[in-house]
């Protein structure tokens, strides 16, 4: 079974791994995701109500580049990259817009325009997308799932830092009661108190500052890289099982049921000894005897084990060498097993 290790180094991130950015146009904060590869990109917008997206392949992009700017030759790839810098910095030599064009019944933007003015190699260079609303399921998908994600990730995170505080209290007290004393008093902390700190918080200015600032501050960069990591392991929590994890599977059961039809049936080993060794008459012997005058007095007891010390001797011999030949089938059965448990 492949670990998730090697699932991340073959594993290629689509759109709902791409965390948010916000951002912030003519006093209006939208969030913005996106993936560039070397000839096509995707993008997602959201203004916390509506949805609108866009997708661009290289032959489009082509056409695009040549309707906007006509002057300009580059490869896909250099475009593209000037594009997701635009995006990324913000500055004097870039600026962005978004106009809205409302649909039929005038209440929902039926398109969103987003519009890039930078410059290319010294060179004006203008970039438009035209993003079509979304559908319903990418709220879903990339932003209400994933927050409530990350609001269990960080609850859970928190718990685990209460007990850290708490142990880290034991052990001062601990200290204490050895007689260690700080050597400066300001660095001196009150034992932690879950409920105070909880009350502390919710009186708090940041508190505040938070509910006002949600827009921008709940992707910052920590944010953002907490939504990579859960919808990363998402994805393999998610993933398709592959092909040697089916034959992993298939294998165990397999196993377990050849262990129940083996244990239903004679060894090899007992099935498998001649006569010679096991003391087993044949039964055309056996069938010969039974229709065979009786024997003499002495003939019957030359066949008792008692009869003879050589025949205990040799009796004891085939017993032994019936037990190493049933104890080698057994090995010999066991590596068959595990070999066929990891085959793949």
């Amino acid at each position: 079974m492949s670990s998730e290790v090697e699932w991340r180094r073959q594993w290629k991130p689509d759109l709902s791994a791409c965390h948010w950015q916000p951002l912030k146009i003519e006093g209006k904060v939208f969030l913005v995701k996106w993936r560039f590869t070397q000839n096509s990109y995707e993008i997602l917008i959201t203004d916390f109500s509506l949805f609108w997206y866009e997708e661009m392949s290289e032959d489009s992009l082509n056409k695009r580049v040549q309707k906007l700017n006509p002057s300009i030759e580059a490869s896909v790839t250099r475009i593209l990259d000037q594009i997701q810098g635009a995006l990324e910095r913000t500055g004097k030599d870039t600026t962005l817009n978004i106009s809205l064009e409302p649909g039929r019944s005038g209440n929902n933007a039926e398109k969103l325009t987003l519009t890039i003015n930078s410059q290319l190699a010294g060179m004006p260079f203008i970039w438009k997308f035209f993003c079509k609303p979304g559908e319903t399921k990418m709220c879903s998908d990339h932003l209400i799932i994933p927050l409530l994600t990350m609001v269990a990730e960080l609850k859970r995170r928190q718990q685990e830092l209460f007990k850290l505080l708490q142990n880290k209290d034991r052990e001062i007290e601990e200290y204490k009661a050895q007689g260690v004393k700080t050597s400066r008093k300001h660095i001196q902390t009150n034992p932690f108190v879950e409920t105070a700190f909880e009350m502390n918080m919710m009186t708090s200015k940041d508190f505040e500052h938070e509910i006002k600032n949600y827009r921008t501050t709940a992707f910052d960069s920590d944010g953002q890289d907490l939504y990579r990591q859960i919808m990363t392991k998402k994805a393999w929590v998610e993933r398709a099982p592959t092909k040697d994890e089916e034959t992993d599977s298939l294998s165990q059961d397999g196993s377990l049921e050849g262990t129940k039809k083996e244990s239903s049936t004679p060894s090899w080993g007992t099935s498998r000894l001649p006569p010679s060794i096991t003391g087993s008459k044949s039964p055309n012997k056996s069938q010969s005897k039974t229709s065979s005058p009786s024997k003499s007095p002495i003939s019957t007891t030359s066949d008792t084990p008692e009869s003879s010390p050589v025949k205990d001797s040799e009796q004891l011999r085939r017993q032994a060498l019936q037990r190493r030949l049933e104890n080698e089938e057994m090995k010999k059965q066991e590596k068959a097993k595990k070999k066929k448990k990891i085959a793949f």
